[in-house]
């Protein structure tokens, strides 16, 4: 019926705009590490625990793949790899795996930590996206949800990823500047 067809308009919006979430922090982070990558004369602006992790994966021979620019090959890896082993495509853009991307990747901790605003603490906000990455999934899998989407869902849903956005990209310039003395 009629109302059925509507509903199928809200799944999909929903779907949508958590696709658009998980495009969004994807080209953040790699925009960041681009950035990063080339203000840097050397990975000394990275945090130490980026570059444990990008080291130890160098060891032996592979160590000469560090030399020269070699470096920046091996942080882009990095985030290759932590998409690959977070998320696989980061498909399951929740609130602990977009701070464990933007940990390992950049060195930037506790991305979620500054997403809040009047009317939303940071454990609303959190648990908000979560919320609505596990709606998007209950949808793409299983083609029913606990309850019916409805168009004040999609309305809420799009308010939180504009409001996080925003907030991410806040947070993740003022930690560019703060590393390398620059946005992009």
């Amino acid at each position: 019926g009629r109302k059925h067809n509507v509903a199928v308009l809200h799944k999909s919006g929903i779907v949508l705009l958590v696709a658009c979430w998980e495009a969004f922090v994807e080209d953040l982070v790699r925009g960041a590490l681009n950035h990063m990558i080339s203000t840097s004369q050397s990975p000394k602006s990275f945090p130490a625990g980026v570059l444990e992790r990008v080291g130890s994966a160098h060891t032996g021979a592979k160590v000469w793949e560090l030399a020269g620019d070699g470096w920046k090959t091996a942080l882009r890896d990095n985030l290759k790899s932590v998409l690959a082993k977070t998320t696989g495509t980061f498909n399951t853009p929740k609130s602990a795996q977009v701070d464990d991307l933007f940990q390992k990747t950049l060195g930037l901790s506790g991305l979620s930590t500054h997403w809040s605003w009047k009317g939303k603490t940071v454990t609303q906000a959190r648990s908000s996206l979560d919320d609505l990455v596990t709606l998007r999934g209950s949808i793409a899998h299983r083609v029913s949800t606990a309850r019916a989407v409805r168009l004040t869902d999609v309305r809420t849903a799009r308010e939180l990823i504009f409001r996080l956005s925003v907030r991410s990209h806040n947070r993740t310039s003022a930690f560019l500047k703060d590393h390398v003395g620059s946005t992009p």
